[in-house]
């Protein structure tokens, strides 16, 4: 049996053990990266925030008052710190449009001009429906977990999830389809 299967055993008074705290990592580190690339779209800048995250979720563990809300408690962590590095980077949307539009531009194959219109597609959604999308299709979340995750109710993860995929296909069917 894992350390982190029997978590609240391990946990007392803000305290954890490096150990367990190590399967937490494990457990819960490809859904912060995916959610740190969402909000980023950036491999290298995903990965040092979600490290950043757990280096922070391990020194403030205290704050944490129920182990079983960890994986909320440190999705915040890691949103928080990609937005702050967002506004440090001071890139605002128009920023990313260009990038993106400039990418799309010097996309020499037909399989890569794809890849860009989806990548431009999807940084035109808005955030709140962006993150369950990735989560579903990208990381294979079930409904309940990104629900848990992001802190909504299963029905409005049901809800976000739709309205994404409407209009993702709006956006790329009227960039002529991926």
């Amino acid at each position: 049996m894992k350390r982190c299967d029997n978590k609240e055993m391990y946990f007392s008074k803000g305290n954890l053990d490096r150990q367990t705290y190590a399967e937490l990592v494990r457990e819960h580190s490809a859904r912060i990266f995916a959610i740190c690339f969402s909000m980023l779209s950036n491999r290298e800048d995903a990965e040092d925030i979600t490290q950043q995250a757990f280096l922070k979720g391990y020194s403030d563990i205290k704050q944490l008052r129920d182990i079983n809300k960890f994986g909320a408690w440190i999705t915040q962590i890691a949103k928080h710190m990609c937005l702050d590095l967002l506004r440090r980077k001071k890139l605002n949307k128009l920023a990313i449009k260009q990038m993106i539009v400039d990418d799309v531009k010097d996309q020499p194959t037909h399989d890569d001009n794809k890849y860009s219109r989806l990548q431009s597609a999807l940084m035109q959604l808005k955030e709140e429906y962006r993150l369950p999308l990735m989560l579903y299709y990208l990381d294979g979340k079930s409904t309940k977990k990104i629900a848990e995750s992001l802190d909504i109710t299963v029905d409005t993860t049901h809800t976000h999830l739709s309205r994404a995929r409407k209009k993702l296909r709006q956006l790329l069917s009227t960039k002529g389809g991926a």
